[in-house]
């Protein structure tokens, strides 16, 4: 009686799940589209000149910063090197 049961539930997933699968397949993709953009030109100097501002913009900033953690780095190297200084002598 039980495995009666259990092979009536069984039986009606598998049933269930392949008409599940029948009725995806059965539906048409549907097919997205990117919206039509009128055509955009671009002036090749103001670009250049553009991309070159904000290359440098980057340098400058990475430099900055690089050298901010160039000196932290530095201080801590000295402050070990008057503490070793200190405790030899």
């Amino acid at each position: 009686m039980v495995t009666r049961n259990r092979m009536t539930v069984t039986a009606v997933g598998l049933f269930v799940g392949l008409l599940a699968q029948h009725a995806t397949g059965a539906e048409a993709p549907v097919v997205h589209k990117a919206a039509a953009d009128a055509e955009l030109l671009v002036d090749a100097e103001l670009f250049r000149t553009e991309i070159d501002g904000y290359v440098r913009e980057l340098d400058r900033q990475m430099r900055a910063t690089l050298s901010e953690e160039l000196r932290r780095e530095l201080a801590r190297k000295v402050e070990i090197a008057k503490d070793e200084r200190r405790t030899t002598t």
